[in-house]
């Protein structure tokens, strides 16, 4: 089993005038390490598989959305939202959850905006991901 390693810098993030934000953070930092038991190693891996995997979930919902193939878009948004869940992405989460059910529906109409929605939170959690690796790699 690796070594825990915990490490102050998993604060929460501050906004770039120092004071705590205000509005839900994009990622729960506490989350994070309780999800791996505060294992840092395992925490910088899942980060790097994420990092690597999203892209490629958007673009299925995308071509599904797109195709209209309701099924598509349900997995790889079931997918992408269980990821999302071990950093804390709520709002990302709650995107992927609405897509995941339109396309357990088969109700497509209106999936476009939700994918825009959707492609705005992922790519706002990959930047804090990306920071986080930054602030956790030694």
């Amino acid at each position: 089993m690796a070594a825990r390693n915990e490490s102050p810098s998993l604060a929460p993030a501050t906004a770039p005038g120092g004071s705590a934000q205000t509005a839900e953070p994009v990622l729960d930092r506490p989350a994070m390490l309780a999800t791996v038991e505060h294992d840092l190693d395992l925490l910088r891996e899942l980060v790097e598989i994420f990092l690597a995997e999203a892209p490629g979930l958007l673009a299925q919902i995308r071509s599904g959305v797109e195709a209209k193939n309701a099924e598509s878009v349900e997995r790889a948004a079931h997918t992408l939202k269980g990821a999302l869940l071990n950093f804390g992405a709520r709002r990302a989460c709650e995107a992927a959850r609405q897509l995941e059910a339109c396309g357990r529906e088969a109700q497509l109409a209106d999936a476009a905006q939700l994918v825009s929605r959707l492609d705005s939170e992922v790519t706002q959690a990959c930047r804090a991901l990306s920071d986080f690796l930054r602030e956790v790699t030694p």
